[in-house]
């Protein structure tokens, strides 16, 4: 029969609804984790960024202690000195949409360990071979207080030293030659013992946002589009029938043929 549900038609219809579906299933899938993914970033901005700062042991026991995922934008504050020594710079770091490096010096802390510092933003220099001019980290005991972030993914990249790639701690490590905490600090501020003045120091970073993006709308939309491909089944399968009725009532109000022959029986 020309409408039954088995035809060939509605079987690759429901094949290709399928495949959608399934293709559609796995994409609303991918966009619902990048949306937990910002979620959890977005929560510790949210939760932890104004926050009044805590002592950096009682978030990072010692060097070795992980940073949690809810401990991410902890505002914290440590006493110790910066490290002599040049700093690290950070490559193709944007601030305002603004090429630039951020600047990395290694902070040692009174209670122990050594803790990378973010101290900021500086522009490029003239030429790709020239890195910015930026203010010393000040000498003598200092207290800083800021945000604790997670170490970033290393790019391995092979650059000269003294430059790296993105902000990711075992490679500022295999540099520095120094065990270094498992995360890094946003510098907020930083003051000198025994002085009012506040030490010069790079462009702070932007504040960040809570940005959790359009992820859930992307996954609903992926689930609208499997219902299209199931509502198309329908649509077929419900126009097989008027079809083949249309078929039959063409062939019924056909004139029917008369032969030579049966006019002369006639």
């Amino acid at each position: 029969m020309p409408h039954s549900v088995l035809n060939r038609r509605i079987l690759a219809a429901v094949a290709g609804a399928i495949g959608l579906a399934i293709v559609c299933y796995f994409l609303a899938r991918w966009q619902l984790s990048r949306f937990e993914e910002k979620d959890v970033r977005a929560n510790a901005v949210e939760g932890n960024y104004t926050r009044d700062a805590v002592p950096l042991t009682s978030v990072l026991a010692g060097v070795g202690t992980p940073l949690r995922e809810d401990q991410v934008w902890t505002r914290v504050t440590a006493t110790g000195r910066y490290a002599a020594g040049p700093p690290l710079y950070v490559r193709n770091r944007a601030l305002n949409s603004a090429a630039g490096m951020e600047i990395l010096v290694p902070f040692v802390v009174d209670s122990g360990g050594t803790l990378l510092v973010d101290r900021g933003w500086a522009p490029n220099g003239t030429t790709a071979a020239d890195l910015p001019v930026v203010p010393a980290a000040p000498s003598g005991t200092v207290t800083i207080t800021g945000w604790l972030k997670p170490s970033e993914d290393s790019a391995g990249k092979d650059l000269p030293i003294g430059q790296l790639a993105t902000v990711n701690v075992a490679d500022a490590q295999a540099q520095l030659g120094t065990p270094l905490y498992a995360a890094y600090l946003v510098l907020a501020d930083e003051r000198v013992s025994g002085s009012s003045e506040v030490p010069p120091r790079p462009t702070p970073l932007e504040v960040p946002t809570p940005d959790r993006g359009p992820h859930v709308a992307y996954a609903i939309q992926w689930v609208l589009v499997a219902l299209l491909g199931a509502g198309f089944v329908v649509t077929l399968y419900r126009a097989q029938p008027a079809q083949a009725t249309a078929r039959e009532a063409a062939r019924g109000s056909r004139p029917k043929r008369v032969r030579i022959w049966d006019e002369e029986d006639g």
